[in-house]
C-alpha cells in the first residue's frame, strides 16, 4: 500500500510496500504580492477551466508570474460550488475554532488523554490555516528538525503572533501554541484568503467516519483534474456516447418498424444483390485485409475480468493528461470533500482535489458494530456472536437434555464465565446466566500475559490472532474488548498477508490516509482507499485502522493490517498514546509522549 503523504509515513500497509511516491518538496518562498496577485486571478477564474495544474503542482512563490495557477488540491470548479459567503462567518471564525472540542462520537467512554497544550476557550487569535496539500510541524524552526506530525489542507492551529524565525522560510516560522513549529509559506493567518474559502473540508470527528466515502462501481471512472466540458466528458468517457447512440439507433428501428407496419415499400428490392449479378454489375466487395483496430485500454477489454490481478496501480495514469488524472478499478473508494452539479450531472470532489461523476459510485456508511466497555456489567471473558447467523440461541443443558435459553443477534456481546464442556460430540460454553452457547459460533477474549515492565496505568492493546479479539488495557485492569479482522492467510505465497506478531509501540497515528496496492495473484486485486480513517502504524507498515468496507469482523480479511470497525477504530484512536494534538493530521511519537504497546499474538 501506498500513503500520500510519503514524507510523513511508511509507503504500505501489510507485506506489500506498492510503489514508493517522491518525497514532498520544500516548500519554496512565497511573497505578499503574488499572492495576492493568485487571489485576484482565482476568483476572475470560477466560471470552470481546462487547464488546472495536477493537484501537487506549485507556484514558485519566490518569481511573480503573470499567470499563478490555483493552490494544489483546489481544482478549477463551477461558479455554483463557491459558497456564499456568510455575514458573521469572519466574526466567529476565531471564536468558534477555540470553542473547547466536544468529545468526538464513538469515543465516549474512553479515557480521556492529557493533550498537549490547547488554547483557552477564550482564545481570539491568530490562527494558522494550512493552503499547501500538508505542512510538516517540526521540533524546532528549521526543517532539518524532528517531525513531531503534520497538518492537512484545511486544518487550523492556534500559533503566536509573530514568527520566531525566517530561517528557509521567507513567510517565517510560526510557533503552535501546543508545541512545535510551522513555515509560513505552507498557509496564511488571514482566514478570508482564497486558499482558505476553497481548501478541503476538515475531517468531521463528531460523526462515526471523518468523510463521507463512495464506492466506485465500474471499471475506467476517470478522476479529472478540473471540471469537464461536455465534449471533454465524452473523449474520456466513450459510454456517455454510446449511450445516446443507442437511444438514437433505438428510435430509428422504432421509426422504421413503424414505417414497415404501415405498408411502404421497401427501399431497396428484394434479392437486389442476384438482380445485379444477372445484369453483369459487379459487386463491391470488401478489402481482403482490414486496418487493424487500435488496441483497447484496459478497461474497455472483454477480457479484462480475468486479469485484473495482471493490473498495476501505474497502468492507471497511462492516459493521464492536462484534464485526467487518472482512471479506478471497480470496488476502488474516495472520500468526499463536496457534491456538487456540473453540466448536468452530479459530481464527487474529493479529498484528494480530484472530481469525479457521482453517478459512477455508491455511498457506504460503514459497520455500526461496537466492542464493549468494561464494567461492572462486563468483564473478561467476553465473546461475541460472529459468522453468517443472523442471530444464535444460548441452551440450557440438564443431563441428557437440552433446549434453548435465549437468543443473541449477529455481533451481540456475550458474558462469559470460562467455562466449557462437550454435549453430544459439540463444544459449548458457559455464559453468565448459566446457559450455553455453541464454542463455533462466537469469538471469545484471551489476551496473552501482561508485558514486561508495565507501568501502572500504562495504557496498551492485546491483539489475539487465533480468536480474532483485541482487548485494551490500563495497567493490568481490561477496559475494552471487541473483534478485529486481521491479515489472510494462505499456503500461497503472493495470497498470504498474515498478521505479524510481536510486541511494538505505535509510532504515528493518522485521522486518515490513502492506502493502495498492486494485486499479487489471481483473486487478489489491485485496491485503494482513499482516507483510511484512524490508522495507527505500529511496526513497518502494518497498523490499526477502521474498515467501513466490510463488516466480516472475527475472520480474516485484511492484507496484514488489523481491521477494526469504525467505532471501535475511533474508540482506540483516542484511547491510545500518543494524542493528538487540535487541528494536527497526524502525529508521530516522542521520547516525551511515547506511543502506546501493541502486542499481537496467537
Amino acid at each position: 500500500m501506498k500513503i500520500t503523504e510519503k514524507w510523513i509515513a511508511p509507503a504500505g500497509c501489510g507485506k506489500n510496500p506498492g510503489k514508493a511516491l517522491p518525497l514532498m518538496s520544500r516548500p519554496r518562498p512565497r511573497t505578499q504580492n503574488v499572492r495576492s496577485l493568485a487571489s485576484a486571478l482565482l476568483l476572475a477564474s470560477l466560471a470552470g477551466c481546462d487547464r488546472t495544474p495536477p493537484p501537487g503542482a506549485e507556484v514558485d512563490p519566490g518569481v511573480p508570474s503573470a499567470q499563478p495557477r490555483p493552490q494544489a488540491g483546489s481544482p478549477t470548479l463551477p461558479k455554483e460550488l463557491v459558497p456564499a459567503p456568510k455575514a458573521s462567518a469572519v466574526a466567529t471564525a476565531g471564536s468558534a475554532a477555540a470553542t473547547t472540542a466536544v468529545a468526538p462520537a464513538g469515543s465516549e467512554g474512553a479515557p480521556s488523554v492529557a493533550p498537549p497544550e490547547v488554547p483557552p476557550a477564550d482564545y481570539k487569535g491568530p490562527w494558522l490555516a494550512i493552503t499547501a496539500s500538508a505542512a510538516g510541524v517540526y521540533a524546532e524552526a528549521n526543517f532539518e528538525g524532528k517531525k513531531l506530525g503534520y497538518i492537512r489542507n484545511g486544518g487550523r492551529v492556534a500559533v503566536e503572533a509573530s514568527p520566531v524565525s525566517k530561517k528557509n522560510c521567507t513567510s517565517g516560522w510560526y510557533k503552535l501554541l501546543g508545541g512545535g513549529f510551522v513555515c509560513g509559506n505552507l498557509g496564511t493567518t488571514d482566514l478570508n484568503h482564497p486558499d482558505v474559502k476553497f481548501a478541503t473540508q476538515a475531517p468531521n470527528l463528531d460523526e462515526v467516519l471523518p468523510y463521507p466515502y463512495a464506492r466506485n462501481a465500474k471499471n475506467g471512472t476517470p478522476l479529472y483534474k478540473s471540471v469537464p466540458s461536455r465534449e471533454q466528458m465524452e473523449k474520456y468517457e466513450p459510454y456517455l456516447k454510446a449511450k445516446e447512440e443507442d437511444g438514437a439507433n433505438e428510435e430509428a428501428k422504432k421509426k422504421a418498424k413503424d414505417t414497415a407496419d404501415a405498408g411502404a415499400p421497401s427501399a431497396v428490392p428484394a434479392r437486389l444483390d442476384a438482380a445485379l449479378a444477372d445484369a453483369g454489375v459487379a459487386l463491391p466487395t470488401a478489402p481482403e485485409t482490414a486496418d487493424p483496430e487500435p488496441e483497447k485500454p484496459w478497461w474497455q477489454r472483454d477480457d479484462m475480468k480475468d486479469r485484473m490481478h495482471e493490473l498495476k496501480l501505474d497502468q492507471l495514469s497511462e492516459d493521464a493528461d492536462a484534464i485526467l488524472a487518472k482512471r479506478m478499478v471497480s470496488g476502488f473508494y474516495v472520500a468526499v470533500d463536496k457534491t456538487f452539479r456540473w453540466n448536468n450531472r452530479s459530481w464527487y470532489k474529493t479529498t484528494r482535489g480530484l472530481v469525479t461523476p457521482s453517478d459512477r459510485f455508491w455511498q457506504t456508511s460503514g459497520s455500526k458494530f461496537k466492542g464493549v466497555e468494561l464494567t461492572s456489567e462486563w468483564k473478561l471473558p467476553m465473546g461475541f456472536v460472529f459468522g453468517g447467523n443472523k442471530s444464535i440461541s444460548s441452551f440450557t443443558i440438564d443431563g441428557d437434555k437440552i433446549k434453548p435459553a435465549k437468543t443473541y443477534e449477529h455481533f451481540a456481546p456475550v458474558q462469559l464465565t470460562g467455562k466449557e464442556q462437550e454435549f453430544h460430540g459439540t463444544k459449548y460454553a458457559e455464559t453468565g446466566d448459566g446457559s450455553w452457547v455453541k464454542r463455533s459460533q462466537i469469538r471469545s477474549t484471551t489476551p496473552g500475559p501482561l508485558p514486561a515492565d508495565l507501568k501502572p496505568n500504562e495504557r496498551w492493546i492485546d491483539v489475539n490472532l487465533t480468536t480474532q479479539t483485541l482487548v485494551a488495557f490500563e495497567g493490568d485492569k481490561a477496559i475494552y474488548a471487541t473483534l478485529i479482522s486481521s491479515g489472510k492467510e494462505s499456503k500461497i505465497k503472493d495470497k498470504d498477508h498474515r498478521t505479524p506478531t510481536g510486541e511494538w509501540r505505535i509510532r504515528e497515528k493518522h485521522i486518515t490516509t490513502t492506502m493502495d496496492g498492486d494485486g499479487s495473484a489471481a483473486g487478489d486485486l489491485p485496491y485503494s482507499i482513499e482516507d483510511v480513517p484512524y490508522v495507527m502504524y505500529f511496526f513497518r507498515s502494518y497498523a490499526t485502522h477502521g474498515a467501513f468496507w466490510h463488516s466480516n469482523f472475527g475472520t480474516q480479511m485484511s492484507h496484514g493490517c488489523v481491521n477494526l470497525s469504525p467505532l471501535d477504530a475511533k474508540y482506540l484512536f483516542f484511547f491510545a498514546d500518543p494524542p493528538l494534538p487540535k487541528g494536527w493530521h497526524g502525529v508521530h511519537a516522542t521520547d516525551g509522549h511515547p506511543g502506546s504497546r501493541v502486542v499481537v499474538h496467537l
